[in-house]
């Protein structure tokens, strides 16, 4: 019972960051459900079960929150098709095969992309401020990066959100807030195929998951109206900051666990 509340809470405060940043959430989820259960002498919790778990979860937290961003027409359509078609069959195939990956490579993958994702956001990017929302971009671009970062994002159980969104800041020039909700929307189709991979590998503990996805609802929609609220460039740096203490965090559970 004490491991499905801490569950349960960790769902749901984190789904309020998911809702803010436009974040899938595994960045936080995937290191709270390996360390935090311990600390409160419930039994650890198995990575590959943890990520699947979490592609499950990632996939209502993103659902909810793009149609949240939608609302306030931080949404764009052609970006989330351009990029979230490709990642797809990509997540899929990454998910499907990480059933036969260790889980120190599936930790290692996971801590690349979110030092990365960290290091992209330090570059300084002009904020283009577009009301109507129409947005240029280069689209084979876009693909490629969607294809790349769907694949390691499948294996590592996180769709990949935390390095989707510095890479459409910075190399695609896409103001922040169109990132946050359009991210959410590519996330919703890479965390789909990632979940069906999972399940078919039979990586998906299903009651543990069911608590997980409820307990997103009404964090995710905090997350999203605060969203709003909040300037553009502050929650640029807060996203910055996140993921590179996400991806250091992993790499020092890495070399010194």
């Amino acid at each position: 019972m004490l491991e499905y509340l801490i569950i349960g809470l960790i769902a749901f405060f984190t789904s309020i960051v998911s809702g803010l940043l436009g974040l899938g959430g595994a960045a936080l989820l995937i290191p709270l459900y390996l360390y935090v259960p311990r600390l409160f002498g419930a039994e650890t919790l198995d990575i590959k079960l943890i990520t699947g778990m979490t592609s499950v979860q990632v996939f209502v937290s993103s659902f909810v929150g793009m149609l949240l961003h939608k609302q306030k027409k931080s949404v764009n359509s052609k970006l989330v098709y351009t990029m979230g078609l490709p990642i797809v069959p990509a997540s899929f195939t990454g998910a499907a095969l990480s059933a036969y990956v260790s889980p120190l490579v599936i930790l290692a993958v996971f801590a690349v992309m979110a030092v990365s994702g960290a290091a992209l956001m330090t570059i300084r990017k002009e904020e283009k401020v577009n009301e109507n929302g129409n947005i240029n971009f280069n689209a084979p671009l876009a693909g490629t990066i969607s294809l790349i970062v769907g694949f390691f994002g499948g294996i590592a159980g996180a769709p990949g959100a935390f390095i989707l969104s510095p890479v459409m800041m910075t190399i695609l020039k896409i103001p922040t807030r169109i990132t946050i909700g359009s991210t959410l929307g590519i996330v919703l189709l890479s965390a789909g195929s990632a979940s069906a991979g999972k399940f078919i590998t039979g990586q998906v503990p299903l009651e543990m998951t069911l608590v997980a996805a409820a307990a997103t609802l009404p964090g995710v929609w905090l997350g999203s109206y605060f969203s709003h609220q909040v300037k553009a460039r502050t929650l640029r740096i807060a996203l910055a900051f996140l993921i590179a203490a996400v991806g250091f965090e992993m790499w020092y559970q890495i070399i010194f666990n």
